[in-house]
This record gives C-alpha cells, structure tokens and sequence, in this order.
C-alpha cells in the first residue's frame, strides 16, 4: 500500500491476480523495504493489468510513468528480441535447470541487452513454470492437432511465429482478455502455467488439460533507470537486497502453486498426456529454429548449449 509521506512514492504493475504468489510477495517486499527505508520508498503495487496490459506497462516502464514492473520475457522481446530465448520450446527439462541457467552467464548475456535498451535489470528470474495448453473442441495428443488450432497468445511476434510453425492458427489476446477469447470463440485454447489456468478463469469454460510443457516462461525484474537512479545508494541497497530475499520465496511459492493447481485441476479438466516427440521435428521442418538462432544470434546460442547441452536435439 502506498504512504503518502513518503519521500519517493512509486507504482508497480503487473499482469496477475491478487492471489497470485507473485502479487503476494511483492507486497510483502515491499512492505517491508518502506518499513527498513523508514518510510523513504513506498511502492504501489497494482494487479491484473490495472496500470494498463502489458505493452501499455512496459511503455510506462521505459517512459518512468512506472518505477518497477516484473515483466514476462514474451512482451519484453517486443522491443529486446532475445529475451524471446526464455520461451525457446523444450530449452530447459526442469524448473530448477532453467533457474539455474537464467540466472547465470545466459541469463546474464540476456540482461546485457535489456540493459541496452534503457532499463535496470536484476539479476535473478522470477520464474513463471511450465506452459501447459488447454482446450475445449479437440484434445492435444499430438502435434498433428495443433493444425489450424486457434490458439490464444500474446501480442508478441516471437510467440505468434512459434505457434504458427507449430501449425496452430494463433490468436493475439491480451492476458486479462482469456477468458472472454475462449467463451466467445475467438480462440479454442490457452498456453499457461498450471496455476493460471486454474485462478485466471480458462479452467471455468475449457474441457482438457493437455500435458506439453512446451515452453518456460518467467518474469524479468525491471526498473526505469531515472526513478532507480534518484534512489538513495543505502535505499537502493536495501531494494537489491530484499529482491534477493523475495524472488527465493516467490519460487518455492509458485512451484508449491503449479503443483497444487494441477492436482486440483484433475478434478475438472481431463488430462491429456500429450505425446510431444513430434513438436520439435515439426519446428524443424519449419525453419522455426534456424530463423530462431539467426535472429538471436551465434553467441547467445552457442552459450545456452555450453550449459544445457546441445539444442534443439
């Protein structure tokens, strides 16, 4: 909650609910830095959107009309092209790999370029987990029906040419507008986290949870380099320090979160285990991934293989 005495009185928005892990531990860290800077920062912490989508709160990021915003790495690419790396499909086996390599040299190749365009980055992700995609016309048993499927995704270019290399049919929605997407027929599916199929309102109106666990996705810990910049050096530290604390509790939070959901998620959708060794031949034969190692780059490529091993095979 902001503190109107407060010498510097900031905003921070995001896309998720309010009883998401991350809305909760960002107002616990918050909290506590107005309480450890006695008062000196107050930040407003705004859910779902409420300072706008999210490429009218990363144009807000960039302008300072927004002090600091976790952004998703999707619409982050829409103006820092690599960091669309962070949703290459099959990158990474498990959660606590892709933590690994994101906070590391990859990761920190990645924040190079996010520092490039104008903004402070921290150091460590904010991970998101596993994209799962459900559905409501046609299970997804394997790649074959991914053909023309509507799939709901993000107004971002990277994640619009790797579903339609994917052979879907996707269909550029807002995140706060899922729900309406899939009711009114727009779109006949979503990608997302457990959990958020789960809170988010998709599981309300699809009928199968198809296992694919076809990209991770994580969020990116942002600030304007002038609101930084005005920051005392000692408040500052006290900020960098408690994002350390809270980013460790946040993913426990969430990975404990995903997992909850999708026990609870068996009870109300039908689980589709879905066979994916077709996905990445597909991409392939499609050109996705040479297109996808010319735009990102030699050295960002050959990086991320020195520490996850060869990709895409």
């Amino acid at each position: 909650m902001q503190t109107s005495s407060a010498r510097f009185q900031y905003q921070s928005g995001h896309d998720m609910r309010s009883d998401n892990p991350l809305h909760i531990r960002l107002l616990e860290m918050w909290a506590a830095v107005n309480k450890e800077t006695d008062n000196a920062l107050s930040v407003e912490v705004v859910p779902w959107g409420g300072l706008g989508a999210s490429k009218t709160s990363l144009n807000k990021l960039l302008t300072g009309e927004m002090a600091f915003h976790p952004i998703s790495g999707m619409p982050l690419s829409t103006v820092v092209p690599i960091a669309g790396m962070e949703g290459l499909p099959y990158a990474y086996r498990t959660e606590e790999e892709a933590c690994r390599v994101l906070d590391g040299p990859f990761g920190d190749l990645l924040r190079e370029h996010v520092s490039a365009v104008g903004l402070v980055v921290f150091p460590k992700i904010w991970p998101q987990g596993f994209n799962q995609m459900s559905s409501t016309s046609r299970a997804i048993r394997s790649v074959e029906d991914l053909d023309g499927f509507k799939l709901r995704t993000a107004q971002v270019p990277y994640k619009v040419e790797l579903f339609t290399s994917l052979g879907c049919d996707p269909q550029q929605v807002h995140y706060q507008g899922i729900r309406d997407a899939l009711v009114s027929g727009q779109a006949e599916g979503q990608e997302t986290p457990y959990l958020y199929t789960e809170i988010d309102g998709a599981a309300e109106v699809q009928k199968y949870m198809n296992i694919t666990n076809h990209r991770f996705a994580t969020f990116w810990m942002c600030a304007n380099p002038r609101t930084w910049a005005a920051l005392p050096a000692d408040v500052q530290g006290v900020v960098t320090r408690n994002l350390d604390k809270y980013v460790e509790l946040y993913r426990q939070d969430m990975w404990a979160a995903n997992e909850g959901a999708r026990v609870r998620l068996q009870k109300r959708l039908e689980f589709v285990h879905t066979d994916t060794s077709g996905f990445i031949p597909r991409l392939e034969r499609n050109g996705f991934f040479d297109r996808a190692r010319k735009s990102f780059g030699a050295k960002a490529w050959d990086l991320l293989e020195s520490v996850r091993g060869s990709y895409p095979r």
